[in-house]
């Protein structure tokens, strides 16, 4: 089923904003960035502070934006889809009266694995215009099966969805001591790609090209020929390509993965490193000696610190935030000057 328009005619939970404004879906979004050839960040809003420093760079570079939170981080985070929808809406309709002219934004439930159905009825009821199925650990029919049960369910409301083929940081490519000779051999395969899509009529497809999330340990072997093959291949079904773990490289391989056809680009870590550089140190300290006793990353305590961080006068790390974002729509992503194209 092709996906409806993203309006309350369509879908009684989309919110209407001044002067009529609504969210877009990827399939809006995407679509012209395929058309003149540039990419859209999507960044994972972990914080209040993270979400205002992304939507100050998206207006100022009039830039269209994707703003996500993934399922674990709803918890992790303490950022689920309505606490997100709570400060997204309240945020674009501020940006909308300071500015006087509005960019398209994208509101995405990203990698939901373990509880689909209910991820999905949240999404809806939150009013977000996108959700990403990720269930590229089962078998290929599996997740065509998953996948296609949900498109039936919120295309007819303007809700795009995103599906992902590989394991984003393959692990088996991880733990062959021969990976940079063997990397191909792991990559997504255009064929798969193209079936995924073609059963589920997915909008966009994630895919394993050499891209991990989190911090890159040493550099990625990066499969742009195997990014343009994928693309290529899902094109003609309106489709796009995603590239997951985006944080890292360099803006000049952003601009190759352009080149060879991705669309979106999904873009924490680098974001939230800025946010943790403007925490206090003794903080700190207790957040990764917690981290480091439940065996976890340092944002994957943020829930259990927030009353203090929550506290904290963030205007300098929302301002290097926001021009760092500014940068990598400039220069990464090629979307700066785009909202135009929207009209």
């Amino acid at each position: 089923m092709a996906i409806a328009e993203f309006t309350k005619a369509n879908n009684p939970h989309v919110r209407e904003m001044a002067g009529g404004y609504t969210l877009s879906n990827l399939q809006t979004l995407l679509s012209v960035g395929d058309a003149h050839g540039f990419g859209v960040a999507a960044c994972n809003c972990r914080s209040r502070f993270i979400l205002n420093s992304v939507l100050e760079a998206a207006w100022r570079e009039k830039s269209p934006i994707i703003l996500e939170i993934a399922e674990s981080e709803a918890v992790y985070c303490n950022m689920s889809p309505e606490r997100l929808a709570g400060f997204a809406y309240p945020a674009i309709e501020k940006m909308i009266e300071k500015y006087g002219y509005s960019v398209p934004v994208c509101l995405h439930h990203d990698h939901i694995q373990k509880d689909v159905d209910e991820c999905i009825e949240r999404t809806i009821e939150a009013g977000f215009s996108s959700a990403e199925v990720d269930l590229s650990k089962l078998p290929l029919e599996e997740n065509i099966a998953k996948c296609k049960e949900v498109a039936a369910k919120i295309h007819p409301l303007g809700i795009s969805l995103e599906v992902e083929d590989g394991e984003i940081g393959n692990a088996a490519a991880l733990a062959d001591p021969n990976v940079e000779e063997t990397i191909e051999q792991y990559y997504s395969k255009a064929e798969d790609c193209r079936r995924l899509v073609e059963e589920t009529e997915a909008d966009a497809i994630a895919f394993f090209v050499g891209n991990g999330h989190g911090n890159y340990l040493k550099q990625p072997i990066i499969g742009f020929d195997r990014i343009k093959d994928i693309c290529d291949a899902v094109r003609p079904l309106k489709a796009y390509g995603v590239m997951h773990g985006g944080s890292g490289l360099s803006p000049e391989v952003f601009n190759k993965c352009i080149e060879n056809g991705a669309r979106k680009f999904n873009y924490a870590t680098s974001i939230s490193d800025i946010w943790f550089k403007h925490f206090p140190q003794e903080l700190l300290e207790r957040m990764d000696a917690r981290g480091e006793e439940l065996k976890r990353p340092r944002r994957k305590v943020l829930d259990q610190f927030e009353k203090e961080w929550d506290e904290i006068d963030f205007t300098e790390a929302e301002k290097e935030m926001t021009e760092h974002i500014a940068m990598m729509m400039r220069e990464a992503f090629k979307s700066s000057g785009k909202a135009e194209l929207y009209k």
